[in-house]
């Protein structure tokens, strides 16, 4: 039985590219290059200066307490719910419309997903959560998607009424708010992807836990380096390597120094789609018109 060849099938063609990283780069090569000449000129590579100081700087931008740089958005989830105990005979809530990602972060802390439908916006419906919580649900992982904030406040008084854990999975919501205050401050953690594609990326793959929970902090930065404590030398349990290297590290620093520019030429952009498009037919733009949420 021979198996199909399916590399001939359709695929789309962009005429303006969703994300042109030459250009990006050329805007921002003088800053770029003198990031990454000092932090290879004092041998800087792992868990040094750069490191901290983007840590620091994208803590006071969410407004919480730390944040603290993994290797990619998948292991900002993984290692938030490994440091909230969470594991086997646990349930997870999440969106089904979410990349594969978040699911498989679920699985492999040893938890099972349970997968509930978005609303008309498209993020997760809080209907849905409340009718999906059993006594095994530990945590709810609410889905920002394409900038929109989900709705924290209905989300929240589920989560506090049983007893579960809020992580936000912020991957495509840095800068995004809700009621006032940015994704990734809503909840125990909020966890970003720092992928090229993102509006926030690095020069290959990265990611972040934002949290103001000092024992969850502390977790995280000895879950990413092999459970090792790097202020005493001490290893506390089996760990992971995952950790944000301090050449991205110098490059998302100087990016996030712009980044509040780009989140108002964003908004305006998809204003002005929303408008154009909004008479139509057959085009049905995506919701930007709560005001609780940007």
């Amino acid at each position: 039985m021979s198996i199909p060849d399916r590399r001939e099938t359709t695929r789309m063609t962009y005429g303006v590219p969703f994300v042109d990283a030459r250009e990006h780069y050329r805007r921002l090569k003088p800053e770029v290059d003198v990031a990454l000449t000092d932090t290879l000129a004092r041998g800087d590579l792992v868990a040094r200066q750069q490191l901290r100081d983007f840590e620091r700087h994208l803590a006071d931008y969410v407004g919480v307490e730390f944040a603290v740089g993994v290797s990619s958005g998948y292991h900002a989830l993984h290692l938030s719910m490994v440091a909230a105990g969470i594991g086997p005979g646990d349930e997870v809530i999440t969106a089904g419309h979410t990349f594969l990602a978040t699911v498989s972060a679920i699985v492999h802390a040893g938890a099972t997903p349970v997968l509930v439908d978005v609303a008309e916006d498209f993020d997760m419906d809080p209907g849905a959560v409340d009718a999906a919580v059993t006594p095994r649900t530990r945590a709810i992982i609410p889905v920002h998607l394409n900038g929109r904030v989900c709705d924290m406040a209905r989300i929240g008084a589920i989560a506090d009424r049983h007893g579960l854990l809020v992580i936000e999975d912020a991957a495509q919501a840095l800068g995004a708010t809700f009621d006032g205050r940015m994704a990734g401050s809503l909840g125990a953690a909020g966890c970003f992807s720092f992928y090229p594609f993102k509006s926030l990326g690095c020069f290959g793959d990265g990611g972040a836990v934002t949290t103001s929970d000092p024992a969850m902090a502390k977790a995280l930065t000895r879950l990413r380096y092999n459970g090792e404590d790097r202020e005493t030398g001490e290893y506390h349990y089996h760990g992971y390597t995952a950790l944000l290297d301090n050449i991205q590290a110098a490059v998302l620093d100087v990016k996030l120094r712009h980044f509040p520019r780009w989140v108002l030429h964003r908004r305006a952009m998809a204003e002005r789609y929303h408008r154009l498009l909004a008479d139509v037919d057959g085009i049905r733009p995506p919701m930007f018109t709560d005001p609780t949420s940007g």
